[in-house]
């Protein structure tokens, strides 16, 4: 049986919405984050969370368009305003291991909801990707994705890090939040 570009397209979708979604989970929940001057440096991959989501919902199932929309509007949002709104550098503090290393953790719900939002619009576009999946693919797609998020997110030489277990290297490279300067 041939592979066809739409089998391989879910294959790669699914993956990519697979891994943004784990990868939101870990920094929404503190178990890996970067510091603040690499995070600010990752501007371009709110980019890419937004066209996976557009290819997915427009292009490819045609399928919760509106979801797709409110999520393509937030990620524009934050993409056009990087490090420059109030609401972007909050983000990106509440997001960094600099949050955690001059402040005790404290509840930033707008920030906990927002990106609990987006996990569950990457749930939601795996699920209809995943409707028109075989099961073998499927069940690569579910190795794929997490193998390429732990190879970027649990590999020693990036920034990558658990607030608890910090290496020095890495620990250098905190500074202080955005809106503390403010």
């Amino acid at each position: 049986m041939a592979l066809q570009v739409y089998d391989v397209a879910c294959f790669l979708l699914f993956a990519v919405e697979l891994y943004h979604m784990l990868a939101h989970v870990l920094i929404m929940c503190g178990i890996r984050t970067l510091p603040r001057k690499d995070l600010v440096r990752v501007r371009l991959y709110f980019m890419l969370d937004t066209l996976t989501v557009f290819i997915t919902s427009f292009l490819l199932t045609n399928r919760l368009k509106w979801l797709a929309t409110l999520q393509i509007i937030q990620h524009l949002f934050y993409f056009i305003t990087w490090d420059k709104s109030y609401m972007a550098k909050r983000i990106i503090d509440w997001s960094s291991l600099d949050w955690f290393k001059n402040q005790p953790r404290r509840p930033q719900i707008d920030s906990f909801l927002g990106t609990l939002f987006d996990v569950l619009v990457h749930a939601a576009m795996m699920y209809v990707i995943g409707e028109q999946m075989s099961m073998i693919s499927l069940l690569l797609a579910m190795v794929t994705g997490p193998t390429v998020l732990y190879a970027v997110l649990f590999n020693s030489k990036f920034a990558w890090t658990s607030p608890n277990k910090v290496p020095r290297w890495i620990e250098k490279r905190v500074g202080k939040l955005a809106l503390d300067e403010e």
